[in-house]
């Protein structure tokens, strides 16, 4: 029979940390992917609130107002 000779100790050693250094680039990767997206989504979620905000503002009778006489200003100078 002939003898398997098994891996130094210090291969094994040097394999697996080369494993871990993988698994935590991929681990890396996955959190940066996900930060940018929760970032994203807070960006959409703050622009479609300042719209329904600037929306509500310029739906009273005030803001109708102010838009309606600075429209009347433009068109009589020019």
């Amino acid at each position: 029979m002939t003898e398997r000779s098994l891996p130094s100790r210090a291969t094994v050693i040097a394999q697996r940390l080369q494993m871990l250094e993988m698994e935590a680039a991929v681990q890396r990767t996955t959190l940066a992917a996900t930060f940018a997206q929760w970032e994203q989504n807070r960006t959409v979620n703050f622009v479609v609130g300042a719209a329904k905000i600037a929306g509500g503002l310029l739906a009273g009778p005030t803001a109708k107002w102010l838009l309606t006489a600075l429209l009347m200003r433009v068109i009589r100078r020019v």
